[in-house]
């Protein structure tokens, strides 16, 4: 093998990285009618780069395709699938990208990351935790956000404006 392609391989190799499906689902709750109204957005994927000794160096991005979510009744998915919420015809993605990643206390963090709902950007601070069992680094993170700055509908007596948002993955 000549010694520019050696190079361009390993140079590949050591830069890329690898995008993971999520295997259990996003979970959310919020309140519909003063009732908690559970949810799951199965179809996701992530791609984080670890080194709890570099956190300049982190990042951790996620995507999740808002025409999986699930709240277990088919018309109020395909409603919050329309116009109206998360418009995912136009809209096929919500993305979450960390601008800046810092140590809380050991295996917690707090993340300023960019999250795009529909057409609205927005930095929010997530908290987060890792833990490593059996070789493999796992990713907590419970946050709330408002619908209403990402016009998820308008505001309403009956529906609540905080959406609560549960994300776990591991590498």
């Amino acid at each position: 093998m000549k010694p520019i392609y050696l190079i361009i391989t390993l140079l590949t190799s050591f830069f890329s990285t690898t995008i993971e499906k999520g295997v259990e689902p996003i979970r959310f709750e919020i309140k519909n009618a003063g009732i908690t109204v559970n949810g799951t957005i199965s179809n996701w994927e992530f791609d984080i780069v670890w080194d709890a000794k570099k956190l300049s160096n982190c990042k951790i991005n996620g995507q999740a395709n808002p025409t999986s979510i699930d709240t277990g009744i088919k018309l109020r998915d395909k409603h919050l699938q329309g116009r109206q919420y998360f418009h995912a015809e136009k809209f096929p993605v919500i993305s979450l990208q960390s601008k800046k990643i810092v140590s809380t206390r050991k295996g917690n963090y707090n993340g300023i990351f960019e999250v795009q709902i529909r057409d609205v950007k927005k930095e929010i601070e997530i908290p987060f935790s890792v833990v490593t069992r059996s070789g493999k680094q796992n990713f907590k993170a419970e946050f709330n956000i408002n619908r209403l700055d990402f016009n998820l509908g308008e505001s309403s007596l009956v529906l609540g404006d905080e959406v609560k948002v549960f994300i776990e993955c591991s590498i």
